[in-house]
């Protein structure tokens, strides 16, 4: 019962929020804005669909270059399609559950069991995930640095951005740290969470050494994702602003802290509420009404529900679920490397 309580009340605790921010903005003007939208929602949901293709490609990147040999049906790197259909499935499952990547990696590694070992599969997420967070610390300082250089900023904002760009700084250099790892042989066995650690390091490590060229591949292609939901952002406002056209510099900003929010507050199923009530409370920082950034966060709530349904689809439709896996006996605890 405990476990499911914490689920339970970031829900409530969100559609509480939700409510709050669309009536301090206006019920009136965000039907509005969505409606300033209208078709526009087309290209929008096209661009998404360009951004799961990219992080497929970057994801498919990371996988083994060779065709491994052995017993059972061939396996190998996924095609692009099989990869793009699993990554918008695990998408999906991130998104209903409050389990977050606990609940959509597992998801990619099952649907593709049956062309890729698990073993391999779980290695080439962590090696993904890896450069994608590194991406997104890129898209962070970006965003900092460009409200600290184009905003007139309130001087609690400003100390806020230098606080979460110096914690970015610090959480890089923690990261390589721990890359390099950290624990002696002489003190024994490593507890199990640093074991996990441990067989991750090892997975992202061989990655590099053996397709060093594919590891600056990966991470522009991250880049590029983070540039097109750039794109998507400057589009929406550009709709909901109607003769104010936004700034570059406004979407950059706008995306930095979705990013944030995305990563921050994964265990709130959609993030309902957490991106309404950030959005609105930028947006006048921005020089944007509340309402314009409310229904930003709302139009992106959209787009993600006709995604989740479409990765639900893909799960029903997946052979996957009838294939046998790929994995021989030994190969299948793979999660313990």
């Amino acid at each position: 019962m405990k476990r499911h309580l914490l689920p339970v009340l970031a829900a409530a605790g969100g559609l509480i929020l939700f409510g709050y921010a669309v009536r301090r903005a206006g019920v009136a003007e965000i039907v509005g804005g969505v409606a300033q939208v209208g078709w526009g929602l087309v290209p929008i949901l096209a661009l998404a669909g360009a951004r799961f293709f990219v992080r497929a490609c970057a994801w498919r990147l990371c996988m083994p270059a060779h065709e491994p040999s052995g017993e059972g049906p061939p396996r190998g790197r996924l095609s692009i399609g099989q990869a793009f259909t699993a990554f918008v499935a695990g998408d999906a499952i991130g998104n209903l559950t409050p389990l977050g990547m606990a609940a959509s990696e597992p998801t990619k590694v099952f649907l593709t069991r049956h062309r890729l070992a698990t073993r391999e599969s779980v290695a080439s997420l962590a090696s993904d995930n890896l450069l994608y967070g590194a991406s997104i610390a890129a898209m962070l300082a970006l965003g900092v640095i460009v409200a600290l250089a184009t905003i007139p900023l309130s001087l609690a904002w400003r100390e806020g951005a230098i606080a979460a760009l110096f914690a970015g700084v610090v959480g890089a250099i923690v990261t390589a740290r721990l890359m390099r790892g950290t624990w002696r042989e002489e003190d024994g066995a490593r507890p199990p969470w640093r074991e996990t650690l441990a067989g991750f390091r090892r997975s992202v490590l061989a990655f590099s050494q053996e397709q060093p060229g594919r590891l600056a591949q990966v991470f522009l292609l991250d880049l590029s994702f983070h540039a097109l939901a750039v794109l998507e952002v400057f589009l929406t406002l550009r709709w909901l602003l109607g003769d104010r056209s936004p700034t570059l510099a406004q979407a950059i900003v706008f995306e930095a802290l979705n990013r944030v929010v995305t990563v921050a507050f994964k265990f709130v199923p959609f993030r309902v509420g957490i991106d309404e009530a950030f959005s609105g409370a930028l947006a006048p920082v921005m020089a944007v009404q509340p309402a314009a950034g409310v229904t930003l966060a709302v139009v992106r709530k959209v787009r993600n529900l006709v995604w989740t349904g479409i990765g639900l689809l893909f799960i029903a439709a997946h052979p996957a679920r009838a294939a046998p896996a790929t994995d021989r006996r030994e190969n299948a605890p793979a999660h313990r490397t």
